[in-house]
């Protein structure tokens, strides 16, 4: 790969990002690659949650975290959520059902408030 590669995801549609202290719902990913940095140039095409105003984040992320997006990517399950958590060098991530998430609140309590 050369450092001027550019992977784009589309199929970011249920990724949440919490990043410098804020929530987003994250549209698209597009990650320049360079095999000569351990950091790589992402921005994430997304909206501050309660806001739909689009806003592109530019976020230096390690390879793993591309990883991560990358594979995520590859699985195309419009069930699975994908939150991910940046701060600084560090990030943590999970997967989760929207399903599973949808049946743990009961139905007495009407419209349930979560980010998806």
């Amino acid at each position: 790969m050369s450092g001027n590669s550019e992977v784009k995801s589309e199929n970011a549609r249920n990724v949440i990002l919490s990043y410098d202290e804020k929530v987003y719902f994250v549209n698209k990913v597009n990650v320049q690659i360079s095999d000569e940095s351990e950091k790589l140039k992402a921005v994430f095409h997304a909206r501050k949650l309660h806001c739909d105003e689009l806003e592109d984040l530019d976020i230096e992320i390690n390879k793993q975290v591309y990883e991560i997006l990358i594979e995520y990517a590859k699985l195309d399950k419009l069930d699975l959520i994908l939150i991910l958590q940046i701060q600084g060098d560090d990030a943590k991530w999970c997967l989760m059902s929207e399903n599973w998430l949808k049946n743990l609140v009961p139905p007495a309590v009407g419209n349930p408030f979560y980010i998806v």
